[in-house]
């Protein structure tokens, strides 16, 4: 199965094309345009009429001058299904921009993959990631880390930043050091990871790729308290704290049985349920022609769609 990915050039949308290549067979073709510069959608159909793509994903900014028109994203569904992957779509910004696609017909499937169960989309998943970069030896020699960026000053950079102050948290700042390699390796040597699910607006939660990154890396998770994460994953998968002040006690007194047993039963949740194959699988069940020649169903069990009970 042939795919191509049109997406803005930010680095997690390049994570997206990499787990779908850690199971497909025939790598993706992938498309970047500048949503901050003028608009190139002439270039985007020369590109999905030059692959032929059997399926092609989506993944634009909320609102930016260089997002292609709806005539253009219409135009790119008589080529192949398409499908508007959105990593923000608890946030609100996002609904009024998601529901003007959908009334203009622009894309065959909306998928939120942050877990997003309110959001206008037609589809709701987690994000998929490249399991390879995780499969690597390194010494567990960091208690609790984040690696990420930190950004400006916000309700999230504060809490790490007061965790590194007294909580003896250990920041990887990805702004200045961005290779996933570099980024996996870290949560490797990590016992616990800390998140927090705020949205980029800062004014909802959802579940970020950094939950699904601690399976995969074997950490335990440390989420802040709002997340929607228990609609997602059982109870003993993680832990939830208050403010700086509980993630701090958390931190210096949960015990080593507890952490482990935290580890693997998130491991096992998302290494079970929550697969590149399956994430991917089932945004293409919604698709015109999957499992009818065009679009066959990959090799994989039923993918997880709906949040756990």
């Amino acid at each position: 199965m042939k795919a191509l990915f049109i997406t803005t050039p930010t680095a997690d949308c390049h994570n997206h094309v990499r787990a779908w290549n850690s199971f497909s067979i025939t790598p993706a073709e992938h498309f970047t345009f500048d949503h901050q510069a003028l608009r190139n959608d002439h270039l985007m159909i020369d590109a999905a009429r030059r692959f032929r793509p059997d399926v092609i994903f989506y993944i634009g900014a909320v609102k930016a001058l260089g997002n292609p028109r709806p005539e253009t994203l219409r135009e790119l569904m008589t080529i192949a299904p398409t499908v508007n992957i959105c990593s923000d779509a608890a946030d609100r910004p996002w609904h009024p921009v998601l529901e003007g696609m959908k009334r203009l017909g622009c894309f065959n499937a909306h998928v939120s993959i942050d877990g997003a169960n309110k959001a206008p989309v037609d589809i709701v998943t987690l994000t998929p990631i490249d399991p390879r970069p995780f499969e690597v030896d390194e010494t567990r020699d960091i208690r609790c880390g984040f690696s990420g960026s930190i950004g400006r000053w916000n309700a999230r950079s504060e809490v790490i930043r007061a965790l590194v102050w007294f909580g003896g948290l250990v920041v990887r700042d990805r702004a200045d050091a961005d290779a996933y390699g570099d980024h996996a390796r870290f949560m490797k040597r990590c016992r616990m990871i800390l998140n927090l699910s705020y949205t980029g607006s800062g004014h909802a939660h959802h579940i970020k790729g950094r939950v699904l990154e601690a399976g995969w890396a074997g950490c335990a998770l440390l989420e802040s308290e709002g997340s929607p994460i228990g609609e997602w994953f059982p109870s003993d998968c993680y832990i939830t704290f208050r403010d700086p002040k509980d993630a701090a006690a958390i931190i210096a007194d949960l015990d080593d049985a507890t952490i482990e047993k935290m580890a693997r039963r998130l491991s096992e949740e998302v290494r079970s349920r929550f697969t590149p194959a399956m994430i991917y699988g089932a945004m293409m069940k919604r698709l015109p022609g999957f499992g009818r020649g065009k679009i066959e169903k990959p090799n994989v069990a039923d993918p997880v769609q709906a949040p756990a009970a």
